[in-house]
């Protein structure tokens, strides 16, 4: 997304070559907030340590802890001081469009955004809005709030339209994880948990879905 490959892509591929206008950005030196950070938000924050920039992230469990990778602060902070956002929180009822229009509204300074936790804890009317208002200098997004396209309802086709047409969006379908090794771990972790749940070294509540 900061250096425009998507859009470069496309216009190479159709005999253009705009080195000027694709002059991307740079990560060294931002402030990237994280909104949550659980198990993906710390392995995020810990890749990102390479590219010089701060870290901060918010999580609303009073039980997550820092760690070196990132600076635990409030909303409110987050808010004030980043110039990126990524999601990590999960997807329940609760966090149903967490990040809506008052959310977003809540930024000092113009946001990237990146969503590769759940399309649902995203409001995309409001993204579209905010990207065409300029207060979102773009967005990446590997999940969207309804996947299955061919059931698009019309509003949620107004906004699919709108983002499949923009320069400074970025789509990918929920591969952010998904690569032959990351199957195979999921897998050799399943059957761990399976052989340990039938050892008896599970409680059956916990089963083996974890």
């Amino acid at each position: 997304m900061f250096r425009n490959i998507a859009r470069a892509d496309r216009e190479v591929r159709a005999g253009e070559w705009r080195r000027e206008a694709n002059r991307g950005e740079e990560i060294g030196g931002k402030t990237i907030g994280l909104l949550g950070y659980g198990h993906m938000g710390k392995a995020f924050a810990r890749r990102l340590q390479a590219f010089d920039c701060t870290v901060l992230a918010y999580d609303h469990d009073p039980r997550v802890e820092a760690n070196h990778h990132a600076t635990l602060v409030s909303l409110p902070e987050l808010q004030a001081r980043a110039e990126v956002l990524s999601v990590h929180i999960p997807y329940s009822p609760a966090n149903h469009h967490f990040v809506n229009e008052e959310f977003l509204a809540g930024f000092r300074q113009p946001l990237w955004l990146l969503n590769t936790a759940r399309g649902e804890v995203l409001d995309h009317a409001a993204l579209v809005q905010r990207l065409q208002t300029g207060q979102l200098r773009g967005a990446a997004l590997d999940v969207l709030e309804n996947e299955k396209l061919a059931t698009l309802s019309p509003e949620q086709q107004a906004w699919f339209a709108y983002l499949a047409a923009a320069p400074n969006v970025v789509l990918s379908p929920h591969v952010g994880g998904w690569s032959f090794q990351s199957y195979e771990r999921i897998n050799t972790v399943l059957v761990r948990k399976l052989r340990e749940f039938l050892a008896g070294k599970l409680p059956a509540a916990s089963g083996v879905a974890e």
